[in-house]
């Protein structure tokens, strides 16, 4: 449950201290870290509601700070080149094989929120879940050594657009 008291709940927090700042400067970006959990059971039920959670966030953050020039996205990430995942992966290697070289480094995401921080239509992806391999190829971004992530859409599911409505 420390995903959502933590996780989520951090997300909101830091989102909702970030954005009087961002506003008052009158341009901006708040990305959430996501992924395809969030669609596709993934690692039990905390785990998916809290990636579906920020990927709302994102949506409904990008309604209220659109007129301050403030984007809102969230970016499902691919499997992440961590120590922890080292440790699972070697500890289940016929389980994993294959996936440490189509893994992406935290880097490589971090690169995919500046070039979109720096894009001058960022407003137009605000409120859009985005998947960060797709999105790289569109920015023409790649992981160390030149590798570029597979978006993982075909075998996982895609982002689900917010409905258009706003009740207020």
């Amino acid at each position: 449950m420390d995903i959502l008291d933590v996780g989520l709940r951090s997300a909101y927090v830091a989102s909702w201290h970030a954005a009087p700042l961002l506003a008052a400067g009158g341009r901006g970006l708040i990305a959430f870290t996501s992924s395809f959990g969030a669609s596709c059971y993934m690692h039990g039920p905390a785990y998916g509601a809290q990636k579906a959670g920020v990927d709302k966030f994102a949506k409904d953050m990008a309604v209220d700070l659109r007129p301050h020039g403030v984007a809102a996205v969230s970016i499902w990430m691919g499997m992440l080149r961590t120590d922890r995942t080292r440790r699972a992966m070697d500890a289940e290697p016929q389980k994993y094989a294959g996936f440490w070289e189509i893994a992406e480094t935290p880097e490589f995401t971090g690169r995919l929120i500046a070039a979109l921080y720096l894009d001058p239509r960022r407003m137009d992806k605000s409120g859009k879940v985005l998947i960060g391999a797709e999105l790289a190829r569109e920015y023409g971004i790649a992981d160390e050594g030149g590798r570029q992530p597979p978006s993982h859409r075909a075998m996982l599911g895609g982002p689900v657009p917010a409905h258009p409505a706003i009740v207020e």
